[in-house]
């Protein structure tokens, strides 16, 4: 179990529950990575109140640079499970990879920043600028040339996005998808749109899977540029987005039902 020092700390390690999940089986389906999300999203409001104690403290009770290190590093691992467990869900999903697109986890306002299923890799840049105001220059410049190869690589995985999309619109698949509950399909056509589905899903699949490695690779790669103080400002800033989202939405459903 991931643990601070308890010696030195003036926050107190708050996943008491941790161990029971961290070890979690790779989930099989949307359904089960859906079960998945309730346990983590449990995990990381506790996080991100650990974050928020660490970037509240003065200089006086602040926590060493350790155990500030320590819960970023722990931090990280806990989103990564997220991806990891997502990858293993998507990998099996067959007919439901769809799903991942829109995710029945993500609320109606966290889906308006939807990208390839996720959030933008280049929005960690804007979240990086209004929470530290202490960068400094080389800081600064290294930020900006890893925003550059962060939108360059957005840019590629768009494009194979696009390429993938665009198979399926062939005028041959097309043809045999409008035949589907009309006239009815030649032959032939059926097994060229089952092909033509396997392609996109396929696809799919692998666009969003190299989209989630940008997203883990954006926020690790600026983390390794600050300094423990400034990456749990952000870490605290990146976790709040999530549970706000979450909790509007919830608010909503509530007034709605």
């Amino acid at each position: 179990m991931y643990k601070l020092s308890t010696s030195t700390s003036q926050c107190p390690y708050l996943l008491s529950d941790y161990s029971k999940h961290k070890n979690m089986p790779n989930t099989s389906s949307s359904q089960s990575f859906t079960s998945f999300v309730t346990g983590w999203l449990i995990r990381h409001r506790y996080f991100v109140e650990q974050l928020t104690c660490a970037s509240s403290l003065d200089e006086t009770n602040r926590i060493s640079l350790e155990e500030q290190q320590s819960l970023v590093t722990q931090f990280l691992s806990h989103c990564l499970q997220y991806y990891q467990e997502k990858f293993a869900a998507v990998s099996v999903a067959g007919d439901n990879v769809f799903t991942f697109f829109c995710p029945p986890w993500f609320n109606s306002y966290a889906k308006l920043i939807l990208w390839v299923g996720d959030f933008k890799p280049s929005l960690v840049f804007k979240l990086t600028e209004v929470s530290v105001d202490n960068l400094t220059r080389h800081q600064k410049d290294r930020i900006s040339s890893l925003k550059s190869e962060t939108m360059r690589k957005e840019r590629e995985v768009m494009r194979d996005f696009a390429l993938v999309q665009q198979s399926v619109a062939d005028p041959p698949v097309m043809l045999a998808a409008r035949r589907v509950g009309a006239v009815g399909m030649v032959d032939g056509e059926e097994s060229d749109l089952e092909e033509a589905m396997e392609v996109l899903k396929a696809g799919m699949a692998a666009a969003m899977n190299n989209a989630d490695q940008l997203r883990c690779s954006t926020v690790g790669k600026v983390v390794e540029i600050l300094t423990p103080p400034q990456a749990i400002k952000v870490l605290k800033t990146i976790g709040e987005l999530h549970l706000r989202l979450r909790e509007v939405n919830s608010e909503r459903d509530h007034q709605r039902a």
